[in-house]
Parts: structure tokens; sequence; C-alpha cells
């Protein structure tokens, strides 16, 4: 039998795996693993330097929870809890990944649904649906999960799948011909096999407004915290504000909220620029403001030299591209 997978390990990998692909996640993972090699280490991490290695996998919601979760299991002298309900408890641990933990690590027969897995199921059982699409659409993904897993060292047959997803059930020109599970695939024996899993049909909300980036005489740069953002939240950024009216050039009057009028030394709009992000299409502009002093402006100042560390998103290294003053008003 193989030897058994460090939790830890197979924790970070399948977290990361989750809607990015392996070729995107092997740098990463393995600056992660050379960083912080044990719980232990990325429990005592700070929270700027997690975030930091998870640049370019998104969603960073989960890197913290990644964090919080570190730290409980680090005061439990790092051992990972071994039943189902005891991870899925933990900030960020779903029924995926506690089934890849328990499987892969703790070769317990449970089951694992992942992005490969969805693919080949759908695929053998012609499910014209995806398993986020309802509570029995869901069921059906996980009964026919908890089928393969019962068998005997079925550890084995998960991994089995996820390397079949990856290098022979691909998600486009699937190599048929050499799938041990070619005779029971009904997609292969009707020849549909491109037509599943049905693409999924994202609906994205437009998000217009601008980013304010504020500077003193020294290039020093204002950022806040941004709890009610809807898709930065608790991130230092930039100060963000929707608004339609980002290319008539006047002067936005919330950025009062933020800037009293009097300590305004030059103000100008800049570039703009497109981004997407989870279900956002965002079109932002840059709106820069030099101040004459730092007086009632509540934030975080860092210096130009140190900017691009505290700014993680790809979102923010955008608007750090961007700044220049081009047209002041």
């Amino acid at each position: 039998m193989r030897i058994k997978r460090d939790p830890y390990a197979v924790w970070i990998s399948e977290t990361m795996l989750q809607q990015t692909q392996v070729s995107a996640v092997k740098e990463a993972f393995e600056k992660w693993m050379h960083d912080f090699p044990t719980v232990k280490i990325l429990a005592e991490a700070s929270e700027e330097n997690v975030l930091i290695h998870w640049q370019g996998l998104g969603y960073y919601s989960r890197a913290k929870n990644i964090h919080k979760t570190a730290k409980i299991i680090a005061q439990n002298g790092e051992n990972f809890p071994e039943t189902r309900k005891e991870l899925e408890a933990l900030p960020g641990i779903g029924a995926y990944t506690a089934g890849a933990i328990l499987s892969l690590a703790f070769h317990q027969n449970e089951s694992i649904l992942d992005g490969n897995l969805v693919r080949i199921f759908a695929r053998l059982n012609l499910f014209s649906f995806l398993p986020d699409a309802g509570k029995t659409e869901k069921k059906s993904f996980w009964d026919e999960a908890r089928k393969w897993a019962t068998i005997q060292n079925a550890f084995l047959t998960n991994e089995a799948l996820m390397e079949l997803g990856r290098k022979i059930c691909k998600k486009s020109n699937p190599d048929c011909k050499n799938c041990p599970l070619q005779k029971i695939c009904r997609a292969a024996i009707e020849n549909r096999q491109e037509e599943f899993p049905v693409k999924k049909k994202m609906q994205y909300e437009s998000w217009l407004g601008f980013a304010l980036v504020v500077s003193d005489s020294h290039e020093n740069f204002l950022l806040q915290n941004s709890p009610d953002s809807p898709f930065f939240k608790n991130q230092w950024t930039f100060p963000l504000f929707e608004n339609a009216d980002i290319f008539r050039e006047n002067f936005p009057g919330i950025i009062e909220n933020i800037i009293p009028p009097e300590t305004i030394q030059h103000i100008a709009w800049g570039k703009s620029f497109e981004h997407s992000i989870t279900r956002y299409k965002i079109r932002c502009r840059i709106l820069q403001v030099q101040v004459k002093s730092r007086k009632d402006l509540s934030g975080e100042w860092i210096s130009k030299k140190d900017i691009s560390k505290k700014i993680v998103s790809s979102f923010g290294k955008k608007i750090l591209s961007s700044l220049e003053f081009s047209s002041r008003i």
C-alpha cells in the first residue's frame, strides 16, 4: 500500500487547485511549501505574507481562511481532524477538500468531487446539469462519487480518477480510445463527449467606477481596508467608488468623505482599464490626488518602494501600472 500523503500538503494543494489549472498552481505550491513548510510556521506568518503567496490564485478569502484554520490546527498540536464533520467545521474546508484530506492523506474510503471527477461522472452518466445547479443535482454527483469510494483502497481509485481527468478525460479532445472507462461511458458510446459536462452559464454584473489614488509629496500612498467592497473584502487597497459619470471629467463630491478639499494639491483623471473578477466585469478609471497634508486622512500610508508588496490582487496591480498625472482638472 502506498505511503500516506501529508494532510497539510493535500489541504494546501487541493485548495489551490479549486478553479485553477495545475500548471498555474505548481510554482505557487512549491514556493508556499518552501516558505511555510509546516502548519505552525504558516500559523505564525503575517496575513500580508500569506496573501502575497496567494497572488495569481484568485479568491483571496481562501487564503485568509487557510490562515485562520492553520492557527486552529497549530493550537491542536498540528494534528488534523480525521472526520468529515470536524474538518468541514474549519474555515474554508468544504466537502471536496475534506474528502481529499481524508482519502488521500488518511486513506479513508471517503468521496472526492473535484472538477476532473465532475467531468468524468457527467460523461459516464450523461448528466445534463452541474452539481451547483441545485440540491438534487449536487446529490447525483456526490452519490456517484460515493459509489466509487466504497471499494477497497478507495484513495487509489480517487487518485486514479483525478489523474484520468487531467490526462485522458480532458475538457476538449478527450483521449477516449485510451480510456479504461470507455466501455461504460455513455457519452463515449454515443459519441457525445464534447457535450458534457454542460457549459456553466455565467452571468456577470457590470461595475463602473473609479479607484482613488491618494499620495503625498514624498510619494507615499494611502490604502484603506475594504470591508464593504463587493470583490475585495477586508483587503488593503485603493478606495473604490461605483460611479457612472467617470468620463465627464468632473470632481466627484463623494471623495470629500475621504479627503478634505482644502488639503488637495493636485487632482487628475488618469487611464481607464477593464478587469474581470468572480462574477464582475469591471471598468475602472484612475483618479489621482496629491495632498498637501496627511491630516484627517484615515488609512495606512505606504511608500512607493513598498506599495507593490502591499497590493496583492491583479486588479490592484493594474491600478499601480496605470498611475500618471495625465490631465489636471
